[in-house]
């Protein structure tokens, strides 16, 4: 005969499941991270692949990966025998038609000149001028400067390539640094472009620094209910590497 169970023995199994089944979801939560720890990513803060303006043969690389530039320094230059010789003709040519305005200036200050003639000396000088400016900025387009403080991180091409809208040297600048990080929607409007956020930052820095809030998006990822958010950390001594994880101190 198969013993049952009595009333008060049911009824203390079930309490005793229940408390069990409580104990285990309240442990579940205490040990959910909280929402004040947010993985982000540290990244360069303006990065770009290189080119030529125009087509042509590469003569020099100035710059090896690894080395620090300067907005404006000579990066790679392309072959520029022909634009040279260009720009040596409209100078002669423009000098050419400044001598010509000299000679004929005395006779046009005693009228000796018909209005034509005269529009048609001045019309020649500033003609040839024009195509000096022109000959310089064909020129200028042989060689590539670097367009902000960084350093050069990749050489895609070798000198005597020829290069048409090719990719020749990356460059990255590591001062400031550039936070990207998804934030869950309940932060959404409890952070604003110019607050200040905690950020630690994992190896090689090991560190924890401030960041500012320069980007909050204003649109939200639906499927996810997530948005983004964009800071700027200060990186003068160039110590920081960008590439490394990190967490960021939610207030």
């Amino acid at each position: 005969m198969t013993p049952t169970l009595s009333r008060f023995s049911m009824l203390s199994l079930l309490l005793g499941g229940s408390l069990l089944v409580t104990s285990v979801q309240a442990d579940t939560v205490m040990t959910e991270p909280g929402l004040g720890e947010i993985s982000c990513l540290v990244e360069p803060g303006r990065q770009a692949t290189l080119s030529t303006q125009v087509p042509g043969v590469l003569s020099s690389i100035e710059v090896a990966p690894g080395a620090y530039v300067s907005r404006g320094d000579t990066l790679f230059v392309l072959r520029r025998e022909a634009e040279q010789a260009s720009v040596a003709l409209e100078n002669a040519r423009a000098d050419y038609a400044s001598r010509r305005v000299q000679r004929n200036q005395r006779m046009i200050e005693r009228g000796m000149l018909s209005e034509s003639e005269r529009d048609e000396i001045d019309t020649e000088l500033r003609l040839a001028r024009m195509q000096v400016k022109l000959a310089n900025a064909r020129l200028n387009q042989m060689t590539t400067q670097a367009p902000f403080d960084g350093f050069i991180v990749q050489r895609h091409a070798e000198e005597g390539e020829y290069i048409d809208a090719t990719p020749v040297l990356d460059i990255v600048q590591l001062d400031p640094l550039r936070i990207e990080a998804v934030l869950p929607l309940i932060s959404y409007g409890a952070i604003e472009a110019g607050d200040s956020i905690g950020v630690a930052l994992h190896a090689p820095a090991n560190r924890d620094v401030t960041a500012r809030v320069e980007r909050v998006d204003r649109v939200i990822d639906a499927s996810s209910a997530t948005f983004a958010i964009g800071l700027t950390l200060d990186n003068p001594d160039g110590d920081i590497p960008a590439g490394i994880n990190c967490r960021l101190h939610l207030p």
